[in-house]
């Protein structure tokens, strides 16, 4: 198994919404999921980039392999393909971290808060 940056959205501290799982509510995390991968995608700067910063395009491997795959019901993975992503998420002992994915799920955990809150689901 190759090693794989991953980010794990998982909406089961909404009570409501796990109670009331639906083919709606299936297309709502879907959504989320994608919506997080445009923001990784779009987070990407220019090569080389700073230690710090989302990385830059060289060759654009890393920003296409970027996927979303609904794996439950409540469960969406935003993960890459390559086998580098780690390092470049996390960083290396040569290599300043240059993260991607965790700002992207911090962006969307923020945008699933505002529409909880929007929809009394918290």
């Amino acid at each position: 198994m190759t090693a794989q940056s991953r980010v794990v959205i998982r909406f089961n501290h909404l009570p409501r919404v796990k109670r009331d799982a639906s083919a709606k509510t299936g297309a709502l995390i879907r959504a989320v999921g994608f919506e997080v991968e445009r923001y990784v995608k779009q987070s990407f700067g220019s090569s080389p980039s700073p230690a710090g910063g989302p990385p830059g395009v060289d060759t654009g491997a890393l920003r296409a392999s970027i996927h979303t795959e609904q794996v439950a019901p409540l469960v969406v993975h935003v993960a890459d393909g390559v086998d580098y992503g780690v390092h470049l998420e996390y960083g290396t002992s040569r290599m300043g971290a240059r993260p991607f994915m965790l700002p992207g799920l911090v962006w969307g955990m923020k945008q699933v808060e505002r529409f909880a809150k929007e929809m009394s689901w918290v």
